[in-house]
């Protein structure tokens, strides 16, 4: 998720990396064509620790898109900005979910070690069984 040199982008103020999973992050993707994979997708183009400095950046880029269309040049109708915001730790919380879901398809049983994970707060874990004392 690293963001991309293929496009050029105004420069928008301080940046801090996509993927520091310390702190919480707002992240400007373009959705656009990336030649180098060949396909159309959400292109990372910075990362802020910041709400205004991010909605400003968004803004940024939502007038590149328009100023390429008001010159005539060739802009893809799906070809859009957004955003997302990742709040610390959410790496590792979907790294840990990934691990148990593995776990629990190739049959290892839910043990001690699974309480001592973070999971996303999408997975929930239910057990059966005697209550402990």
């Amino acid at each position: 998720m690293t963001p991309d040199p293929g496009w050029t982008y105004s420069r928008c103020v301080a940046r801090v990396d996509p993927e520091d999973d310390n702190i919480r992050r707002f992240i400007v993707r373009h959705y656009r064509y990336d030649p180098g994979r060949r396909e159309r997708r959400h292109v990372v183009v910075a990362a802020f620790d910041n709400e205004r400095e991010f909605h400003a950046c968004m803004k940024t880029v939502q007038d590149e898109i328009e100023g390429c269309k008001s010159r005539g040049e060739h802009v893809d109708p799906r070809e859009h900005v957004s955003g997302t915001v990742h709040e610390p730790g959410d790496r590792r919380r979907a790294a840990n979910g990934h691990l148990v879901m593995r776990a629990l398809r190739h049959g290892v049983s839910p043990g001690p070690w699974l309480d001592e994970l973070e999971l996303p707060s999408n997975i929930g874990i239910m057990r059966s069984g005697e209550p402990s004392a």
